[in-house]
């Protein structure tokens, strides 16, 4: 029996420059260890059966024509629309793509739930790229109007700062300081964010974002080298200091007064994780967390990808 093609994609959080990394800023970015697999099985010709998992298992199928990628049956057609356009695209730049006579069955898996934000979408971009023989990045940008840092997320391990160079992805390996692996909490606040949304919202009205490109990119690098908390904790409050006057909003921070450091919002500001910093003992600090309900922690050698 021949061994069933398995795919691997890892999540990702953007630890800085969120919206200014679409005009150019460098960011830090962190794969995480929760993301997707895919495998790929034979199925009867001429059609390809999908079906998606999570922890709490099932939660999508469809069916579609490999010829056309016309929708034959699903049990969400939004979710089956933005497949199959991911699928079309995927054909046009590699017409050998699904061009025989052959069906398949594929199987994904997320070894989180959804709703954490964690990258859903751009792991399966690199998954399905993988299984097209084709460049991730090149397949985002037709599909996408992000900026790609989770695209390079997907495919390492380690920390990196990314940007975007007249509009080519730029990834340098990153060295993280003493705080940021010993300080931080990533804490799931239950409200997840439409990254699609908050991108065409941001671009469609950048204001004067861009004379803040090479402060945010400066601030990429103190917060990645960063060796004690207080330091961090400065220039993550500068940080979102800064950030709120862009986007005429409040800070996240604002939402946990008593917590003992500061907290930094993550990505699509409103939602999704953030990263909340302190010098406290870790036992403070997870007793906070269970005083304010919040059950989804992860500490940064927890949640980073595995090397």
């Amino acid at each position: 029996m021949s061994e069933v093609p398995e795919f691997h994609a890892n999540g990702k959080l953007l630890l800085t420059g969120e919206y200014l990394v679409l005009i150019g800023a460098t960011v830090l970015a962190l794969p995480t260890r929760f993301g997707q697999k895919m495998t790929v099985e034979p199925c009867e010709n001429g059609t390809v059966c999908w079906e998606s998992y999570s922890p709490a298992g099932k939660w999508f199928s469809m069916k579609f024509d490999t010829e056309t990628f016309g929708i034959r049956s699903a049990d969400n057609i939004a979710t089956a629309a933005k497949l199959s356009k991911v699928l079309a695209a995927s054909r046009a730049l590699n017409p050998a793509f699904l061009a025989g006579d052959e069906g398949y069955m594929v199987k994904t898996e997320a070894n989180y739930p959804p709703e954490w934000g964690l990258g859903s979408s751009s792991t399966l971009c690199c998954l399905i790229a993988s299984w097209a023989d084709i460049d991730a990045f090149k397949l985002h940008s037709m599909v996408s109007n992000g900026s790609g840092y989770d695209i390079a997320c997907a495919g390492r391990s380690d920390l990196l700062f990314y940007r975007l160079k007249e509009g080519n992805p730029e990834i340098t390996p990153a060295t993280p300081g003493n705080a940021l692996c010993h300080h931080t909490w990533f804490v799931y606040l239950g409200n997840k964010q439409d990254s699609q949304r908050e991108v065409s919202a941001f671009l469609s009205a950048p204001g004067n974002a861009k004379k803040y490109i090479e402060q945010f990119s400066r601030l990429a690098t103190g917060i990645c080298r960063a060796e004690t908390a207080n330091e961090l904790i400065s220039l993550a409050g500068h940080h979102e200091s800064v950030m709120a006057s862009i986007l005429k909003r409040e800070p996240v921070a604002r939402r946990f007064p008593t917590f003992p450091g500061t907290v930094k919002s993550l990505g699509a500001w409103g939602g999704d994780f953030a990263m909340f910093i302190s010098g406290r003992e870790p036992q403070e600090v997870t007793g906070y967390f269970q005083r304010q309900g919040l059950s989804v922690v992860f500490s940064y050698m927890d949640i980073k990808a595995v090397t």
